[in-house]
């Protein structure tokens, strides 16, 4: 597959990068102020960078360590090579004492800025026991600043600022899940994590600039309370907000775009296990972007699609969940 030369660029600034950062990206707080000649490199780079193309999200809960997993991590890391996207926010993220996490073993040696949130936690205070549930994020450019939002009702998401180059400039990306907000009784507590979303996410993006983006499994369908808060068409305790469901806004008119189906024999013993159901599809993953009505920039979401949805040969999936990618671009 041939490269654009913004991506043959993007693919040059992330690997210098990537050599100049040389202490670990640090987690849940500022990271160390560059060196001057960090500075003139990233200065020189970003000269001669621009993103003449829509920039791609993807979202991607990758269902920790399931098996087949190394099967399913292998498969998985192709098709994210295959689809080159600029942002992925990741879900249910394992990380395991002494191990690198799973997303940095995942994405190794492809350019990627990634955090995830039990990176920057001192050792005395790291788990002792593998944890399966977490969020993490991946950027093809340096990121400035992360913090890990605990939400009511068992949710979390993990905030990057993110140095996208012109036409887009800096902008937030958000990845979010819930821990135990599955359960189709628990809509209260997708609510609750909603609204507090919507707040910090408000709190930190600068109304002059590029709209954030949230990339997240919900575990709600479209109809759902939490869900039609945040895309402006209930309020919920007294607040209202707005952000564009990329696949709402630009996929296939004639498809459904299920992330959790059936279809994927993963989920289809899960649904019989925990729903009593044979047949059970809905749409509970999403890409989120700020609303014109509160940020200034331009971003026109301009294609999305259900991505990881297909076995290889040999029957194995990527997860239990589809992905979602989306382009946004800041042409009229």
């Amino acid at each position: 597959m041939s490269l654009l030369r913004s991506d043959r660029l993007l693919i040059a600034f992330a690997s210098v990068m990537c050599a100049l950062q040389a202490v670990p990206t640090i987690g849940l707080a500022q990271q160390p102020p560059a060196t001057a000649d960090r500075q003139g490199a990233e200065q020189q780079l970003a000269e001669n960078l621009r993103l003449d193309r829509p920039l791609r999200v993807m979202t991607a809960n990758i269902w920790y360590y399931q098996e087949p997993y190394a099967a399913r991590m292998k498969l998985l890391r192709a098709r994210i090579e295959a689809l080159s996207p600029d942002l992925i926010g990741f879900q249910e993220a394992g990380w395991a004492p002494g191990e690198e996490h799973q997303v940095s073993q995942l994405l190794k040696d492809l350019g990627y800025f990634i955090h995830h949130e039990r990176d920057g936690i001192p050792p005395a205070e790291q788990p002792t026991k593998k944890q399966l549930l977490d969020v993490a994020v991946a950027s093809r450019w340096p990121t400035s600043k992360v913090e890990l939002w605990q939400l009511p009702g068992t949710g979390k998401a993990l905030a990057v600022q993110v140095a996208v180059p012109e036409p887009f400039g800096p902008l937030l990306f958000v990845s979010t899940f819930g821990t135990a907000r599955w359960q189709l009784n628990r809509e209260s507590y997708r609510e609750q994590g909603a609204v507090a979303l919507d707040q910090h996410v408000r709190e930190r993006a600068s109304s002059e600039g590029f709209p954030p983006i949230i990339a997240g499994d919900f575990d709600a369908v479209p109809e759902a309370a939490s869900i039609r808060y945040l895309t402006g068409l209930q309020s919920l305790a007294g607040k209202s907000t707005h952000y564009r469901d990329a696949w709402a806004w630009a996929g296939d008119p004639e498809q459904a775009g299920f992330t959790w189906t059936t279809r994927s024999p993963y989920v289809a013993k899960i649904a019989r296990d925990a729903f009593q159901a044979d047949s059970h599809h809905r749409r509970i993953d999403y890409i989120l972007v700020g609303s014109p009505h509160h940020y200034r920039r331009l971003a026109r979401i301009v294609s999305c699609r259900v991505v990881l949805d297909s076995p290889d040969d040999a029957g194995v999936w990527p997860s239990d969940h589809f992905g979602v990618l989306a382009e946004i671009s800041t042409e009229q």
